[in-house]
């Protein structure tokens, strides 16, 4: 089954399937490689590479194929001589067959990496036949090396039947992806298929729309030899979508401390005790404070700002859009909040609730799942009130904005269904106040469907209202405030939506361990 399998795309990441391809056949996998710091600061570098870092060629695949890094490619290229390394990779597909394809560079950040569906398919078979090594790699959740952990991001690994693959993501490539799966043919085969998507604004939903409809269409009709009663019926997924909800966080200060003695220097280990957390269709979160290199402190009590690499362990993690409508924000002043923006347009990460100036601040993000829209606004009770975005300067959305209800009617009528985010409340109170329920009933009259609290860095009571839901405070999801067991908690918050209505909540309480890793979940009523 094909769809515009002959026109040109952008391909971003999947590029790093002949990046592999080329630094097998050319290189010495044996080699020791030299991290430069060209390299190292290549930008969504993914696989924190530091400068003069000496790793065997080999092992770079782990973090070129795993977690995407554009670090990992860039010293691959470095070594092989980046010339010419990258005319080997066009030679390369030439040989192959794609026709229509061409690198600009190993990582695919180059919009010049373009290719087409057919040719892509060529690849794809090619490494089925003769490099199925590379897939090997690609089907891991995680490997290990002399120095390091890498983590699959592909959310697809979780798929019993996927075979490998390789997914991408930049502005001008959209989302894009090769995937190998094993499919049962008959009781005793089974066979193997290869979905390539292109500019997708849904790749894994895409993805698995593919999948299911083979699965469950034309695989069942062959093995039950009754393709003349073949229908197309409309799938069970379409019009569903599943939503994670979690509380605060923030990877500075006593995080990012044991992060450096406990974790190995990995933000991304953080995470590892919950790795289920990218299986929901959107994952969702607040993110305390900028992440930046930049700025200056201005002297706040408490004043936060995260390393760049803490961002790319939260997208790995699975998070797909972080409000940063929130008190800390504005900690580094607004050189520090420009950079975070700036930096979450370099992955597939969406923050909400600010933006560059009042107009992108006041769009909803829109995600499209399962032909449903779902939206998500992010909004501030608690300041900083200087930070509040202005028609031509950066900031974010404050719930005392004179528009507030309109910004909400206004999403509404652009999506199916809205989730309003709400930075309030008092800190360490576990009921929440007149205030917070003002604003959020307002925000469910004005067509929101759900509504998230953050600040209070406790867990707070939950309300049913109209047709909408409001969890007034889900606490902390990683945070450093080890002073009591209610601020080592949070609560994570799993939604079915069906149509534009809720289906199921289901409350889980994850806890954090001593080293600020979400740890123990339980479900509770």
């Amino acid at each position: 089954m094909e769809k515009g399998n002959t026109e040109r795309f952008p391909i971003a990441s999947v590029t790093k399937l002949i990046t592999a391809l080329t630094s097998i056949k050319i290189l010495n996998q044996n080699d020791i490689a030299t991290v430069s710091a060209r390299a190292a600061n290549t930008p969504s570098s993914g696989g924190h590479l530091k400068a003069e870092q000496k790793i065997a060629v080999f092992d770079l695949l782990y973090p070129l194929l795993l977690e995407s890094s554009n670090d990992a490619a860039e010293v691959l290229a470095e070594h092989g001589g980046h010339e010419y390394f990258i005319n080997q990779m066009n030679e390369i597909a030439k040989n192959i067959g794609m026709e229509n394809t061409h690198f600009g560079d190993p990582s695919g950040l180059s919009s010049e990496n373009k290719s087409t569906v057919t040719d892509l398919f060529k690849l794809a078979k090619y490494l089925k036949d003769y490099e199925k090594s590379i897939l090997e790699i690609t089907r891991q959740e995680k490997a290990s090396t002399v120095s390091s952990v890498w983590k699959n991001i592909n959310k697809l690994v979780q798929i019993k039947e996927y075979m490998g693959g390789k997914s991408g993501y930049t502005d001008a490539a959209q989302k894009t992806g090769i995937a190998f799966f094993a499919l049962p043919f008959s009781e005793f085969d089974n066979r193997q298929i290869a979905i390539i998507v292109l500019h997708s604004a849904d790749r894994v939903t895409d993805t698995n729309a593919i999948l299911k409809y083979l699965k469950n269409e034309i695989f069942t009709a062959v093995n039950l030899k009754n393709l003349s009663e073949f229908r197309m019926e409309k799938p069970e997924f379409i019009n569903r979508a599943d939503l994670v909800l979690t509380g605060d966080l923030m990877l500075d200060r006593g995080v990012e401390a044991s992060v450096n003695k406990n974790l190995e220097n990995n933000f991304n280990r953080l995470f590892e005790k919950i790795s289920w957390l990218g299986d929901a269709d959107i994952t969702f979160g607040n993110l305390e404070g900028p992440v930046s290199d930049q700025g200056k402190n201005l002297g706040n009590l408490y004043s936060f700002r995260m390393a760049p690499e803490a961002l790319e362990a939260v997208k790995t993690a699975g998070f797909d859009v972080l409000s940063v409508a929130n008190n800390h924000i504005g900690d580094w002043g607004l050189a520090a909040l420009e950079d975070t923006l700036r930096r979450f347009s370099d992955t597939s990460v969406l923050p909400t609730g600010g933006g560059e100036n009042k107009e992108v601040a006041r769009k909803p993000v829109i995600f499209e799942k399962n032909r449903l829209k779902i939206g998500f606004l992010g909004f501030s009770d608690v300041g900083p009130t200087g930070f509040a975005v202005q028609d031509k300067r950066a900031g974010i959305l404050l719930a005392s904005d004179p528009d507030f209800e309109k910004i909400i009617r206004t999403a509404a009528e652009q999506t199916d269904f809205l989730v309003v985010s709400f930075h309030w409340g008092e800190e360490y109170k576990k009921k929440h106040n007149a205030r917070q329920e003002e604003l959020a009933h307002a925000a469910i009259d004005a067509g929101a469907k759900l509504i998230i609290g953050h600040h209070p860095h406790v867990v707070q009571d939950t309300e049913k209202y109209k047709d909408g839901f409001i969890a007034y405070s889900l606490g902390n999801f990683v945070f450093d405030q080890k002073f009591s067991k209610d601020t080592m908690q949070g609560l994570v918050l799993k939604i079915k939506i069906k149509g534009k209505e809720i289906e199921k909540i289901t409350k889980n309480l994850v806890s954090l361990n001593s080293f600020f890793q979400p740890d123990k979940v339980v479900e509770i009523k």
